[in-house]
This record gives structure tokens, C-alpha cells and sequence, in this order.
């Protein structure tokens, strides 16, 4: 039987190499993609992307080693397709059928998925196989693009870091795609206040601006090439107008639904407080099996119907309002198997939750949704608040979630919306009210290069970039020059007191990072100063550097301004291959590899 199949063509940053490549060995012939994104040495992950494979009815399928000429099998992952039975050394089909595969091997933890590819013709559509939410070596860089009550003009700081109000931050939409993969928006659905307190997720009218300006908002963001992730808030919800009445909610072809007292907690207030009134006592929901919230109902995520209701709301925010990420509010509200049951169906690119715990459980709970939700990094920001901030790097990177080496399920930050300008919160970066004072800016600058610096996925706060993005463009840009990512290797090389140096090794070379004393100018044979602040207080050394060698494959491709170009924009270079080689495309001008011009016919 013939076997065709299309080649998943995807931005890669290796070429393929028969040795050491990995395929699907079907009735004995090997299938490798022709792209192979090629073996990660620090984490010993391969992966490989096969699309639009034919299998027929009574096909045995293995994985195949080139190298050692292994077949062998592992675990479908549960997310596969049926159709295919697994025997002692081999894989039966039962279905013939076109399939996609994408195999990911570390370790024992090898993985292989199977999906339904659309069609076998050549030249159709590649269908995408979905690969989770948390992203492997990514190099995005995140804003979180509002604060405390920034839709409001009497909000704290708007005056001077202006609000964040979908019209607001469309205007903004060039800018901030040049610097930020991701942009973390509020919650967009119908509710009180900022949000956090949904009333009707089908409204995407909200506080924050219409349903058609967020539409424009979320258009524009991504003609700038960034992606939108959505904050959402599916541990509560607040009511109509008694304690146990709803809003209906609308998601078109996903489903209607009518929650009711039969979709709340029964250990919830409702049933607990006599102040519900003729609501006293009626929810019939299952056990909250999470941290319960007393400020609004909490969902009973057990119940299949309630599960139903937020695979369809969120299908619906990735469908139909293109949102490409999730941001889960009170991520220990519920069992973190639904994060992993609701990312499975509605695939978000990227997903990440709160949990204002400590390591351990945060890393627990990661595990409890399967590994496939990443973490606000909590004792990161505790670390920086209570060791930068008073001028102290004797900790280093702190316990955290990327300091463990974990920076994959790790997303970092210095501060949000839960303390910044906040009357009831001591917990702002140098003190309630203190993060954005002249003399404190050093701190925070410092704080920032850290973050920027740092494996996981940075999270800008949007007031620093509001006032000081001059400052932290520069950090940004150094960071891809040198390909830092979640998963980067680091190494600590000084950690006193006093300063503090790190080297962080890159997708394309290498970034050293210098604090405190360490910041003394003297620089690295090979590295150029990409960003640097010196400052003293007190007697106290605030100053950084980050120092950038990009030579270790390849130079920044010729097009793209670099640091010391004068400009403060970067310019974008989209990845692709053709013909089997590496291209990159910046605006209308095409390079190889090696940041060579070429011309293509």
C-alpha cells in the first residue's frame, strides 16, 4: 500500500538530521518529519511533527529510532484518537484513516498523539495537532496589560499610567506587538467591577468596553503579530438578582445553558447563610472539591453539566472571540483535573492559573491538571519583593518555580493587580504605594532585568512599561537576541549580599546577567552591553547590566535593528522553512539562517 503524506511545516529552529531522528514505522517503513526541531540538551526532549499519514485497516504502527533502528510503543496520550490498539510491541489500526502524529520523548515520559488529519491530498491544509497549553522552550514574552481598576478614570494611577480600556490599548496595538507575544487582558465578560465577579460570560459587554471594541482590540493585537490571552473565572460567579438565579448563557453553536441551584457547591454560602433568603439551603450541587470563595457562588465543577458549560464557554472564547490563551483565575478553587479536561477541549495555546500558594502546592497542583497548565510564579515575586527590594542578592534566584528548573510551567512576575496601588495590600513591590516612586525606580528597573532575564515566561506589568518602557525595551530586545526561554539553563555564578551574576544560556547564544556589585562595567570578551543602569542609595549598589553574545548559531538577521542600532523598535522576523532550509522573513525582505539576503523566485 502507498503512503503519502504531507509535511507539517512548522517555525523550528533546527534542521533535520537523519541521526538521532525519531519517526512512525508503518508495516516497516519509517515516516520522519522532514523538519526536525532537533534534541534539547539540557532536557533530552526530541520532538517531530508527521501530518496526513495513511493508514489502512490491520497498518501496525511503532516509533522508530534511526539512530539504533529501535521500534517500539509507548502510551497513546489521552487526548489521541481511537482507532488504534495497542499490543505488546506495536500499534494496531482499526480504522483506516488519515492521521497526524506528533511525538515528544523525554526520558520516560515519552508521549506519543495521534490525531485526525483533514484530508491526504497533496497541497490541502495541514490539520494542527494539538500539543497542550504549556509551550516547550517559549520565547514569548507577556504584558499584563491592566491593573487595579484600570478602566476607571478615578481609578488610582490613571492619571499618570493612563487606563487600560479596549479603545486604550487598541491604540496602542503597533507598539505593544513589537515587544510582547502575549498580552493578558482582564476579564472581558459582564460582570461587577473589573470582572472578577462574572455575572454572564456570553456578554462580553463589560466595564472594560463593548463586545465590538474588545473585538477590534483583539484584531488589532494580532495583525501585530501578539496573541490574547483571556482571564477567566469560572470558580464563581455572581448572581441575576437573588442568591441562586442566573443569567442564561448563550454561546451559539457550543450550547445554551441555564445554570441554576443544581450548578452550586453545596457547602456554599448560599447554603450555609441564612441571609440567602428563599435561596437558604437549596443548592444541590456536589462538595466543593477546591478553596472555596465567599464572595459569590462557586461552581460545582463535579457535576457533568457544569463541566459541559465551560467546555463550551471556553471553545467559544477561542472560536468565536479568538482569544489564543487562558489565564484561570483562583486556579485552587476547584481539582486541577479540569484545567486539564476544559485546556484539552478548548486548546488554548497557553494556560496559566493563581494560586497565591507556595511552591509545593502550586507544583501539585500543575501535576493534578496532568502537567498541562503552567503557574503564576508566586515565590518569585515574594523573593524579589522581599530580597531586591531591600537590596539583598544573597538568595539568588530564591525557591520558586523557575529557580527548581522548572521554567517551563512558570510564569514570572514582580507585580499585578492584586497589590499595585492597593488601600487594603502591603504587598507592592517595595511597599503599598512605594513601586513607582522616583526613588525606588532603580529597585524596580533592577527587579525587571531580573525577570527579563530569568527562564519562564516573563509577565511585564503594564504601569512599569506605561512609564518606563524606554527602559525596558532594551531588556526585552536583549532577551530575544539571545534567545532566553521558559526552559533556559542557568548558571549562578555570584551570589553575595551585595551583587549578584548569572550567565542564562539561549536558543542562539548566551545572556549574563549582573547585579548590585557585580554591574561594575568591566564586560565579557565576545558579549556586548545590551541594557544597564548604575545607581547607589544609601550606600546600597542598585545597578544591572545584561550583557548578550547572539553568536553561538547564528547573528541577528541582517534587517533587524539590534540594540545598538539607535532605534528603540524591533522588528519581527517570522520563521519558515522552504526547500529544507531555515528562512526568516522580516517585513518584505527574506534571510537564510546566517542573516543572509537572499532572493527568492
Amino acid at each position: 500500500m502507498k503512503k503519502t503524506f504531507l509535511l507539517l511545516m512548522m517555525m523550528l529552529s533546527a534542521v533535520w538530521c537523519y541521526a538521532g531522528s525519531y519517526g512512525i514505522l508503518v508495516n516497516g517503513t519509517t515516516y520522519f518529519a522532514a523538519e526536525y526541531r532537533g534534541k534539547d540538551s539540557m532536557t533530552g526532549m526530541y520532538d517531530e511533527y508527521l501530518a496526513h499519514v495513511q493508514v489502512s485497516n490491520g497498518d501496525f504502527l511503532q516509533l522508530y529510532d534511526a539512530e539504533y533502528e529501535a521500534a517500539w510503543v509507548v502510551d497513546l496520550d489521552t487526548w489521541s484518537v481511537a482507532g488504534f490498539t495497542k499490543g505488546t510491541d506495536r500499534y494496531t489500526a482499526s480504522v483506516t484513516g488519515c492521521y497526524d502524529f506528533y511525538i515528544k520523548l523525554k526520558y520516560g515520559e515519552d508521549q506519543l498523539y495521534i490525531g485526525n488529519g483533514s484530508n491526504c491530498g497533496e497541497g490541502e491544509d495541514i490539520h494542527d495537532i494539538y500539543k497542550g497549553a504549556v509551550p516547550h522552550q517559549c520565547e514569548a514574552v507577556m504584558m499584563q496589560a491592566f491593573y487595579n481598576e484600570s478602566y476607571s478614570a478615578t481609578a488610582p494611577g490613571v492619571s499618570e499610567y493612563g487606563d487600560t480600556k479596549w479603545t486604550t490599548l487598541t491604540a496602542q496595538a503597533n507598539e505593544l506587538g513589537q515587544y510582547f507575544d502575549y498580552l493578558w487582558l482582564p476579564p472581558s465578560a459582564y460582570g461587577d467591577g473589573a470582572g472578577y465577579h462574572p455575572k454572564q460570560y456570553s456578554n462580553q459587554n463589560s466595564n472594560w468596553g463593548t463586545r465590538a471594541e474588545l473585538d477590534a482590540l483583539i484584531s488589532a493585537l494580532h495583525n501585530a503579530g501578539a496573541k490574547v490571552v483571556a482571564d477567566i473565572v469560572i470558580n464563581h460567579c455572581a448572581n441575576k438578582s437573588t442568591w441562586c438565579d442566573f443569567y442564561e448563557m448563550d454561546f451559539g453553536e457550543y450550547g445554551v445553558f441555564q445554570p441554576d441551584e443544581t450548578y452550586i457547591c453545596s457547602n456554599d454560602e448560599v447554603n450555609l447563610n441564612p441571609e440567602s433568603g428563599d435561596c437558604y439551603g437549596t443548592a444541590s450541587g456536589s462538595m466543593d472539591d477546591g478553596d472555596n470563595w465567599d464572595g459569590a457562588r462557586d461552581w460545582s465543577h463535579d457535576k457533568v453539566y457544569v463541566q459541559e458549560m465551560f467546555i463550551a464557554y471556553l471553545q467559544w472564547m477561542r472560536n468565536v472571540m479568538h482569544y489564543d490563551g487562558f489565564r484561570y483565575d483562583k486556579g485552587d478553587g476547584f481539582n486541577n483535573w479540569h484545567h486539564w479536561n476544559y485546556n484539552k477541549h478548548a486548546k488554548p495555546e497557553i494556560a496559566f492559573m493563581e494560586c497565591y500558594s507556595g511552591t509545593d502546592e502550586i507544583q501539585n497542583r500543575i501535576n493534578g491538571a496532568n502537567g498541562d497548565l503552567m503557574g503564576l510564579d508566586f515565590d518569585l515575586k515574594w523573593h524579589v519583593f522581599n530580597s531586591f527590594a531591600g537590596w539583598d542578592y544573597s538568595r539568588g534566584r530564591g525557591d520558586c518555580i523557575m529557580s527548581r528548573g522548572d521554567g517551563k510551567h512558570s510564569v514570572t512576575f514582580i507585580e499585578s493587580h492584586d497589590w499595585f496601588l492597593r488601600p487594603d495590600n502591603d504587598n507592592e513591590f517595595g511597599g503599598r504605594g512605594n513601586s513607582m516612586t522616583p526613588a525606588l525606580k532603580a529597585r524596580l528597573m533592577q527587579a525587571n532585568a531580573f525577570l527579563l532575564s530569568m527562564p519562564g515566561v516573563p509577565c511585564v506589568f503594564y504601569p512599569h512599561w506605561a512609564k518606563y518602557k524606554e527602559d525596558l525595551k532594551p531588556m526585552i530586545i536583549a532577551r530575544k537576541w539571545a534567545g532566553v526561554h521558559s526552559e533556559s539553563e542557568v548558571k549562578d555564578e555570584y551570589s553575595t549580599a551585595t551583587g549578584y551574576q548569572a550567565t542564562v544560556v539561549g536558543k542562539y547564544g548566551w545572556l549574563i546577567l549582573c547585579l548590585g556589585d557585580k554591574a561594575n562595567g568591566q564586560g565579557f570578551e565576545g558579549y556586548q552591553l545590551a541594557a544597564s543602569n548604575y545607581s547607589t542609595m544609601e550606600g546600597h549598589n542598585e545597578s544591572f547590566e545584561i550583557w548578550v553574545n547572539s553568536s553561538k548559531e547564528k547573528p541577528m538577521p541582517q534587517g533587524m535593528e539590534t540594540i545598538n542600532s539607535g532605534s528603540s523598535l524591533m522588528r519581527r522576523g517570522e520563521k519558515f522553512f522552504r526547500d529544507g532550509q531555515l528562512m526568516i522573513r522580516v517585513g518584505d525582505e527574506i534571510f537564510d539562517a546566517y542573516g543572509r539576503k537572499i532572493v527568492i523566485p
